[in-house]
C-alpha cells in the first residue's frame, strides 16, 4: 500500500513538473520598460514562503519548505518536499501626469528536495526563472521637418531560466555546507522599429537582436546554528557565487518594410543579417549574509544583506552601464497549528543607473500559510504572499512604477525513502 501511495505522488509530481516546464520556458513575467536594460529584471530565488517574509533566505533553516537561496539549508529537508508556484502582477507606470496600468501572470518555479541520509545529506533539483524581459514602448514625434510624423517602437520579450541541482551536507551539529550547480538557458529578443505613418517616400526599418544563453554557474553556502536558553535558536548563513562567463549567441537582423493597405507588413529588403555570432555573458560575483532568531515550530525573525558586482558585467565583450547593487531583506513568521502568518520588507539599490540616477526598488510583503491540509499524512501547505512596492522615480524625466504582486505556492510533503515496517 505504501509503495502505491508513493507511486501516485511521484506520478502527480511528474505531471505537475511537465505542465509547469513549458509555461516557465515560454513565459514573459515582466511588463516593465526597465527590463530592456542589462539582461532584464532579475528575479528572486526564494519561493512563496520566503517572499512573504521580505525574501530572507541566507539563514533560513527549516524542514517545512525548501530554501534554495542557501544550498547549505537543504540538509534541513528531512522529508521529500515538492514545491511549485505561480504569480500575478498589476503594475502602474507613471511618467509625468500620464499613467498606464499593465498586468501579467505566469508560473514561478518548481523544485523537489529529498534526504539522501537523514539529518546528514539532502539534495534538491528544480527550475525557476532567472531574468525576465517584457516591454512595448511607442514614441510618436509629430511634424518632423522633411519627414512628417515618425513613430519609434521598442519591444522586448523572453528571459533566462535556470535548472539547478543542489545538495546540503551537515558537517557537525553546528555547521552545514552546500553547493548548487545551475544551468542557465533562454533567449532575450529586443526589437527597435522606425516607421513613417504618413509618408510613402521612406521605407520603415526594423532592427532585431536576439541573445541566447546557455552555460553553468555555481552557488556555495555555509550555515551555522546554535541553541540558547528558553529554546531560542540562532542561525547565521552565507551564500554567494563567483563571477562566471556563460556561452551565448547573438542573432541580428536589420531590414526595411512597408505597411500594406490590409494592415500587414511587406518585407522590402534585408540590409543586415548576422546569424549566431558567438560570445559570452559575464555574470557578476555575489554574496549574501543573513541571520535568524526564533523558536522551533513557533516563530522566527531574520534579516539578509546581499551584494552583486554588476559593474563587471559584460555582454559580448562590451560592458553595459550597470551599477553594483545591494539589497536588505527583513521578515519573519508566526506559526499556529494550522496557520502561518508572515510579514516582511525589502529595499534594493538596483543595477539600473539612468540619467545619473540609480534606481531604488522597495516594498512591504505579507502572507499566510495553510498547513496540515491532508489528515493522517505528512503536513502539506498552501501559501499566499503579497508584495506592494515601487521602483523608479518621476525625477529627471524617469518612469515610476508602482506594483502589487500576488504569489501562490504549494508545498507537498511525503516520506519516500523510509523502509516500510510491514510488507
Amino acid at each position: 500500500m505504501t509503495n502505491k501511495i508513493h507511486g501516485f505522488h511521484f506520478a502527480f509530481i511528474l505531471i505537475c513538473s511537465l505542465l509547469i516546464w513549458n509555461p516557465i520556458n515560454a513565459q514573459t513575467g515582466s511588463v516593465s520598460p526597465y527590463s530592456r536594460y542589462g539582461i532584464g529584471d532579475i528575479l528572486q530565488d526564494g519561493f512563496t514562503n520566503q517572499t512573504a517574509m521580505g525574501g530572507i533566505g541566507a539563514a533560513l533553516y527549516t524542514s517545512y519548505y525548501i530554501n534554495v537561496v542557501n544550498p547549505a539549508a537543504l540538509v534541513a529537508d528531512t522529508s521529500t518536499l515538492f514545491e511549485f508556484g505561480a504569480k500575478g502582477e498589476v503594475r502602474e507606470l507613471g511618467f509625468g501626469d500620464q499613467t498606464t496600468t499593465l498586468n501579467s501572470a505566469s508560473f514561478s518555479y518548481f523544485a523537489l528536495a529529498f534526504p539522501i541520509k537523514k539529518n546528514k545529506l539532502s539534495a534538491c533539483f528544480g527550475l525557476l526563472p532567472f531574468t525576465s524581459v517584457g516591454y512595448n514602448i511607442v514614441v510618436d514625434e509629430k511634424d518632423v521637418p522633411d519627414f512628417g510624423n515618425i513613430k519609434y517602437k521598442y519591444e522586448g520579450t523572453g528571459g533566462f531560466n535556470k535548472a539547478f541541482l543542489g545538495a546540503g551536507y551537515r558537517i557537525n551539529k553546528n555547521f552545514s555546507t552546500g553547493l548548487s550547480i545551475s544551468y542557465l538557458f533562454g533567449t532575450i529578443e529586443n526589437t527597435t522599429s522606425l516607421e513613417f505613418p504618413n509618408s510613402t517616400n521612406y521605407f520603415n526599418s526594423r532592427y532585431i537582436s536576439g541573445v541566447t544563453a546557455n552555460g553553468f554557474y555555481a552557488n556555495y553556502g555555509l550555515l551555522y546554528q546554535t541553541r540558547f536558553k528558553k529554546d531560542l535558536e540562532f542561525k547565521a548563513g552565507l551564500t554567494g557565487s563567483f563571477a562566471t562567463k556563460v556561452n551565448a549567441t547573438n542573432n541580428r537582423f536589420y531590414y526595411n518594410y512597408t505597411i500594406s493597405s490590409f494592415g500587414g507588413e511587406i518585407l522590402k529588403d534585408s540590409i543586415y543579417n548576422e546569424q549566431e555570432k558567438r560570445g559570452n555573458i559575464r555574470l557578476p560575483s555575489t554574496f549574501r549574509l543573513g541571520f535568524t532568531l526564533g523558536k522551533s515550530a513557533s516563530w522566527l525573525a531574520g534579516m539578509d544583506f546581499s551584494y552583486e558586482n554588476w559593474e563587471k558585467f559584460e555582454n559580448f565583450e562590451s560592458e553595459d552601464t550597470l551599477n553594483n547593487s545591494y539589497t536588505f531583506n527583513i521578515g519573519g513568521e508566526k506559526r499556529t497549528k494550522k496557520l502561518v502568518y508572515r510579514l516582511g520588507g525589502r529595499y534594493t539599490k538596483t543595477y539600473l543607473n539612468l540619467k545619473e540616477t540609480q534606481l531604488d526598488d522597495y516594498g512591504i510583503t505579507f502572507g499566510i500559510g495553510l498547513q496540515k491540509l491532508l489528515p493522517k499524512r505528512p503536513p502539506s501547505s498552501i501559501n499566499l504572499a503579497i508584495e506592494i512596492g515601487q521602483r523608479g522615480t518621476n525625477e529627471n524625466n524617469l518612469l515610476k512604477e508602482q506594483y502589487i504582486r500576488f504569489h501562490l505556492g504549494f508545498t507537498l510533503t511525503d516520506s519516500w525513502f523510509n523502509r516500510p515496517k510491514y510488507d
